[in-house]
């Protein structure tokens, strides 16, 4: 079920619908119009019932392989088994891509079979210690890691991350009674932290200096950050953006990764400045 090798490195985006498809999209928009020839493949559930349409800015698109789930990032543990790449960076769709990483990439490659970022950044670029991460540091003594965007190569050590995620994220529930205290446990899947303890219970580090593959994450930026605490921070943010790919939150200009959560934040104008200024770039 591996599909064929395309690439030594590319990137994989899952996505499970149509909304998640075009954000996927331009996510890839967002890489290529900084890495113009990097390779990008779509992971979806059923690459037959994917209109074309969403297929620009993508080098291959392939299906699960095995049982699939309608919340993407239960599909995490796929991924080793479906990346045509003999290294591969996963993100999330709702992300976008704000800077070359072809260094970041080499220090991977060098460095790691498997990493996760161990901090998350908010949109002035700090680093933040969320509530979570507060929790399972001091109430469980883990290793928190992060899951927006991460890193694996095809090998053996990384395959044991992979493996155990097959158990852990296919029994969530299950697994967050087994080793969480009930004021602790998510009220939903929460991919950090399933791959949390899934890099914690199998002994195989997979964390990384916390300036390598870290991002600027929205959620938490706005529930822990120098921002206070609202639900949705798309009602309370001013998002500014241009043609020429750039997206400013607030007064600042967002450089790296960021990711964003809200389906809210990609708007119509958001999309086609990010689709036209991947057009002028790789045209």
């Amino acid at each position: 079920m591996t599909p064929e090798i395309i690439a030594d490195n590319g990137y994989v985006i899952i996505a499970v619908n149509s909304i998640e498809y075009r954000q996927a999209q331009c996510c890839a928009y967002s890489i290529k119009s900084k890495m113009p020839t990097a390779s990008i493949t779509l992971v979806v559930p059923d690459s037959d019932i994917v209109d074309e349409k969403f297929l620009t800015g993508f080098d291959a698109i392939v299906q699960l392989p095995f049982k699939q789930h309608t919340n993407r990032r239960q599909n995490d543990w796929q991924l080793y088994w479906c990346s045509p790449y003999t290294n591969t960076i996963a993100l999330d769709c709702k992300t976008l891509v704000k800077d070359d990483q072809t260094t970041m990439w080499d220090y991977l490659i060098d460095h790691h079979s498997i990493a996760f970022p161990t901090s998350v950044n908010d949109i002035r670029q700090h680093k933040i210690k969320t509530k979570h991460q507060l929790h399972l540091e001091n109430e469980y003594d883990l290793e928190v890691v992060y899951s927006g965007m991460f890193f694996f190569k095809k090998n053996a050590e990384s395959l044991k991350h992979f493996k155990m995620a097959d158990v852990y994220f296919q029994n969530w529930n299950q697994v967050y009674g087994e080793f969480l205290k009930a004021q602790h446990i998510p009220d939903f899947f929460e991919a950090d932290v399933l791959h949390t303890l899934v890099a914690n219970h199998i002994g195989v580090d997979v964390t990384t200096h916390h300036n390598i593959l870290s991002y600027i994450d929205m959620r938490y930026s706005v529930t822990v950050g120098v921002l206070g605490k609202i639900k949705k921070w798309t009602d309370n943010l001013t998002v500014w953006s241009s043609d020429t790919g750039k997206i400013k939150i607030q007064n600042y200009a967002i450089n790296g990764t960021i990711y964003y959560h809200e389906n809210e934040f990609l708007t119509d104008e958001i999309f086609s400045e990010q689709e036209s200024y991947y057009y002028n770039v790789t045209k």
